[in-house]
């Protein structure tokens, strides 16, 4: 018996490309441009939601306090301006013949402003209840601490 010598196939060739380089290069850069974008956007997002964490933990500090009846508290979170526009026993008188408003289960602020001078937040408010109101916050920083210059929860 002889032996027979094995050989193997040549490997197989790559098909060639369809699209001329030129189309595979715009290709590749606008697939760049496009992940570039995304994490831009990601990052200018996470860099906006960090900037108003302080006054949006005030806002919630706030609504809390005025939902569970604790005016005094909710009043500390007013500026000095505003706690002369509105003393406390006017506040308390008002908050409480409204306290249905600040009885918050969920915030969404949809539009978020923040600079050296302040902060606004505004969005919707989801009431316990299950409806949803307009909300918007006007803070500034005071002695360090971020304070309530103005508000306003419901229409008109």
């Amino acid at each position: 018996m002889t032996a027979q010598p094995s050989y193997a196939p040549p490997p197989p060739t790559m098909p060639s490309s369809r699209l001329p380089d030129w189309l595979r290069w715009v290709g590749l850069g606008c697939g760049a441009l496009l992940l570039l974008g995304t994490v831009g956007s990601v990052l200018f997002f996470t860099v906006l939601k960090k900037a108003t964490a302080g006054p949006e933990e005030t806002v919630h500090a706030f609504l809390t306090a005025a939902g569970s009846g604790d005016f005094a508290a909710a009043h500390a979170y007013f500026s000095e301006e505003l706690q002369r526009a509105q003393p406390y026993e006017q506040f308390a008188q008002v908050a409480k013949a409204n306290q249905h408003l600040f009885q918050v289960q969920d915030t969404t602020f949809n539009s978020r402003e923040v600079d050296l001078k302040g902060a606004t937040l505004a969005g919707t408010v989801t009431l316990t209840g299950g409806s949803q109101m307009a909300a918007d916050f006007k803070l500034v920083r005071e002695k360090g601490t971020w304070k309530l210059i103005a508000y306003h929860i419901g229409s008109s």
